[in-house]
């Protein structure tokens, strides 16, 4: 039997070996001037296996780090040119000097990306309503207009998260969020789905999963797989009766791809995973004692707690089952109310069923009402309490990165942001569609935070002239790009913040 160390040790050259062949020619462009910089080191008879380790350790972190760095810098091209072109400091500090700003970088943004940007901000210069601004390059024939809902994926996180805290007060404690799933779930499989966690399931523990450790990602559960877009590419336009993907559909894709069991004791690792969403959405429906998991109106629910803030949210939908895109209508200016989607065969998806994801992502909203979503809730808190957003922005014990339905500080992955800044919020994806650095960008210094919070939110669609293979790749590239608006204008209010 091998050592603990000379166990590790061969996990290291395995995982060392699939790093450098994953990395490939971006880990060997940064060591271009000093190619020796990237070895391995010589093996040496006297060392011992604890010093080799701890040697492939620290080429392991640094072969990482090099090509993180390049990846980065690749991501920051658009957001560095823009920023050399529109310098912060040449923008009075004002709002119109702020509307400037917006105006310019999401032009920028939008013509070396080659498609269609519409920016919402709101925040300090912008407290009583939301700036949007919209651009589409000339190649482009399609644009996003005002007013027009982009289909944003897994923004409904957050609003389902709200929905928790609201439902779970009302139930004055006889539901908390250390409550099991099991019994409120099983009710809605049974009814709905033919079905129960234990037929789904062969592992005792999914009786253990509560609705918090499902809404922070915790539960161990794993996702659906991607492979589920052809799939819906395939229902056919016009097919209202069974276009929708319904909540059972996505879980069944996951247990055919990772297996029928828990990857992990509940709330001891983390996984990304919108089906916990579901099942904590078949949680609410059996709480509320609704007749169908169609019933459950997760906006209505998010905004019970202030129900006055509703009216606000003119472009804020929640897609329905069995009902087209092209149903929802046109804009007075003729363009579509929901933006075009596309497949990444081309086809043109405004004829088929716009749900998606239900409780993990059937959300269509614009750029202006996505940040002032997240302008209310993380920044004058007056969604929920001050306790229950806290919760929502503490991380978990098994990631850095998520709290309770809410990502946190994934902007600074995505670029360099002011390090006097941190971000929380919900980003998400869709057909074709997505809204980037949708979240709270706010000051580390508590003192300041609240007046000084503002947020953002870049929607994009981009399938109209990209394939599905560059997709990632664009989303990726919108979200750098975003850091570099967000320091722009954190360098605009600072020095208004000076002038006052």
């Amino acid at each position: 039997m091998k050592s603990s160390a000379a166990k590790h040790m061969s996990l290291l050259v395995l995982a060392l070996a699939l790093s450098l062949s994953c990395l490939g020619s971006s880990a060997l462009a940064a060591n271009e001037t000093d190619p020796s910089s990237a070895a391995l080191p010589p093996a040496s008879g006297t060392m011992s296996q604890e010093e080799q380790l701890a040697q492939l350790s620290s080429v392991f972190a640094s072969l990482v780090q090099q090509g993180s760095d390049v990846v980065m810098g690749r991501k920051a091209k658009v957001g560095q040119a823009c920023t050399a072109e529109y310098p912060p400091s040449s923008f009075p500090a004002t709002e119109d000097g702020l509307v400037e700003m917006v105006e310019n970088y999401t032009r920028c943004f939008s013509d070396k990306l080659g498609f269609p940007i519409a920016t919402g901000y709101r925040g300090p210069l912008a407290e009583e309503e939301a700036i949007f601004t919209t651009h589409k390059p000339a190649s482009n024939w399609t644009g996003i207009s005002e007013g027009q809902l982009v289909p944003s994926g897994s923004v409904m996180k957050s609003f389902l998260g709200v929905a928790a805290f609201n439902v779970l007060n009302s139930t004055e404690g006889a539901v908390t969020w250390d409550t099991p799933m099991y019994p409120f779930v099983n009710r809605v499989l049974s009814r709905d789905f033919n079905t129960s966690l234990d037929e789904l399931f062969d592992d005792k523990r999914i009786k253990d999963v509560t609705i918090q450790q499902l809404l922070s990602m915790t539960s161990g559960l794993k996702d659906y797989s991607e492979d589920m877009a052809p799939e819906f590419i395939g229902y056919g336009p016009g097919n209202t009766q069974e276009a929708s993907f319904t909540p059972i559909e996505y879980i069944d894709n996951m247990i055919q791809t990772w297996g029928n069991k828990l990857s992990c004791d509940p709330g001891t690792c983390y996984y990304y995973s919108s089906n916990g969403f579901a099942f904590a959405g078949m949680m609410l429906v059996d709480i509320l004692g609704l007749d169908s998991w169609k019933d459950l109106d997760i906006l209505e629910l998010a905004f019970q707690s202030n129900p006055g803030l509703k009216s606000e949210f003119n472009n804020t939908v929640a897609s329905t089952p069995n009902k087209l895109c092209s149903e929802y209508g046109q804009l007075p200016d003729g363009s579509n109310r929901v933006v075009n989607q596309w497949s990444e065969n081309g086809t043109n998806l405004y004829d088929y069923d716009c749900l998606d994801g239900w409780a993990f992502g059937n959300l269509m909203i614009d750029a202006p009402d996505t940040a002032s979503w997240f302008w209310h809730l993380y920044g004058l808190r007056d969604i929920l309490g001050t306790e229950d957003v806290d919760m929502m922005l503490t991380p978990t014990n098994t990631s850095s990165t998520y709290g309770l339905a809410s990502e946190i500080n994934a902007m600074q992955g995505q670029g360099k942001l002011n390090n006097r800044y941190s971000w929380a919020g919900h980003q998400g994806t869709d057909w074709g569609s997505s809204n980037s650095g949708a979240g709270l960008f706010m000051p580390n210094a508590k003192d300041n935070g609240k007046e000084r919070a503002f947020a953002l939110s870049l929607t994009q669609n981009d399938l109209s002239i990209h394939g599905e293979g560059d997709f990632a790749q664009t989303t990726s590239l919108t979200r750098a790009s975003t850091v570099y608006l967000a320091n722009a204008i954190i360098q605009l209010l600072e020095k208004n913040f000076e002038d006052s």
